[in-house]
């Protein structure tokens, strides 16, 4: 009994330590993907975006606009939109299990129909792990100044 406490002891640290591992390796990669997101609005890249999000995903805009994915897809491709910078920072995760909500900072700016535009705001993702991959099902932001 007694050598098999060391063992089950070893044992139990090494599962922790794994998960630990797959868990920072999930939250490294949301961040990519949260930063992919941004390189895809700035190239109007509808088709990769989809690939992203959930068939129930959901947006909510700074102005209260809500739109299932084929109409933020569609707002994607709106080449009226020109960005010149749309990045994140400031990511917190928080993780409850296959669910991981991040909420962040960014800031935009470019032109809409040749009117330039600059936003900073706040943003709250909501990405689930289904079937092993990672897919955003909400998606909500907030401007804090214009």
């Amino acid at each position: 009994m007694r050598r098999a406490l060391p063992l089950l002891l070893v044992f139990t640290c090494l599962t922790f330590a794994q998960s630990i591992s797959r868990a920072q390796g999930d939250e490294t990669k949301i961040i990519a993907l949260e930063n992919l997101w941004n390189q895809m609005q700035l190239h109007h890249d509808a088709e990769a975006m989809g690939k992203l999000l959930d068939d129930d995903f959901v947006f909510t805009d700074y102005d209260g606009t809500v739109m299932s994915k084929p109409q933020f897809l569609e707002s994607i491709r709106d080449k009226s939109y020109q960005l010149s910078v749309e990045a994140s920072d400031n990511m917190k995760l928080h993780r409850h299990g296959d669910t991981v909500v991040i909420i962040g900072a960014t800031h935009e700016k470019g032109t809409f129909k040749g009117k330039s535009y600059q936003h900073q705001g706040r943003f709250t993702d909501t990405w689930m792990k289904k079937n092993g991959q990672w897919r955003c099902i909400a998606s909500h932001l907030g401007v804090i100044s214009k």
